[in-house]
């Protein structure tokens, strides 16, 4: 897998907090292919090994993750909308920044939620089959990449330097996941440092991470993508599932919320995509 880009626009924790403009339309019937079984449940358990986080459990038909975060208590995600469900879950959820995530279109969902939720922009489920034999990744002439492999379980991170200062310009996040046969991998926080983009950093993060999880057995990447992302992922032939929405109670107007797998050093603050961290809205 070759991505000719400098910060995969990718979602991956936190989201915009501002009123968004109208949604976009859903997508008319039959053009997308149906989701395939299980991919949800893959992407959910990925996502929870790359940040930290209690494993995700069955819940309501779906799955529920329990972040613990002070900002961010957990989220449920659903592969398809449940009108009962979701009504009833709403109405039991009272704090902010609990999600409600939702594998289709806001036109769908918003009706069976209370007023005053706040939704995301719309992003999209995205898989793409991984080469058998990747090449080794190169870094541009200035710069180093390392992937490690964090806890010797297949959840990885890559990191580009700057070979000259030692500072760090483009990072992500990848785990491989074995509750699929075969293995997947699941892409997060991939990001590329505002003084270094434009020279194929993030490229090089994605090309690294995948080439890593094709040695632990992983055939298939997933990811979850902006808007902007998603039209170039289709361009470089990963396939587009559905979109995906997020809902929540909104924080009060002067709280930040905070992101990202635990560290310690404490949570990371997420960022706008593409000019940050790349998020997960829940």
């Amino acid at each position: 897998m070759n991505l000719p880009i400098d910060n995969p626009p990718i979602d991956t924790a936190g989201s915009h907090t501002s009123p968004l403009p109208d949604p976009l339309p859903a997508p008319p019937p039959g053009a997308l292919p149906d989701l395939p079984p299980g991919l949800v449940r893959t992407w959910v358990h990925g996502w929870a090994r790359c940040r930290g986080t209690a494993a995700p459990v069955a819940a309501h038909g779906g799955f529920h993750i329990e972040i613990g975060l002070p900002d961010q208590p957990g989220r449920y995600v659903f592969p398809a909308v449940d009108p009962d469900v979701l009504r009833g879950l709403a109405a039991s959820i009272t704090v902010p920044n609990l999600w409600i995530k939702v594998c289709a279109p806001r036109t769908e969902i918003a009706p069976f939620l209370p007023s005053g939720w706040e939704f995301t922009e719309p992003q999209f489920l995205m898989s793409t089959a991984l080469p058998e034999k990747p090449g080794p990744p190169e870094a541009p002439t200035g710069y180093t990449v390392e992937t490690v492999d964090e806890d010797g379980t297949g959840v990885l991170a890559c990191r580009v330097r700057d070979a000259t200062t030692g500072g760090l310009a483009a990072r992500g996040r990848a785990a491989v996941t074995d509750v699929s046969t075969p293995h997947a991998v699941i892409y997060d926080m991939i990001h590329t440092s505002a003084g270094h983009r434009r020279r194929g950093l993030g490229s090089l993060v994605m090309n690294a991470l995948s080439a890593r999880a094709v040695e632990l057995g992983a055939t298939r990447g997933i990811l979850v993508a902006s808007p902007e992302g998603q039209s170039l992922y289709r361009s470089l032939g990963w396939d587009l599932h559905a979109p995906v929405t997020a809902a929540r109670i909104p924080p009060p107007a002067d709280s930040t919320v905070t992101t990202g797998p635990r560290t310690a050093t404490g949570p990371r603050t997420a960022t706008a995509t593409g000019t940050g961290p790349t998020r997960d809205t829940g």
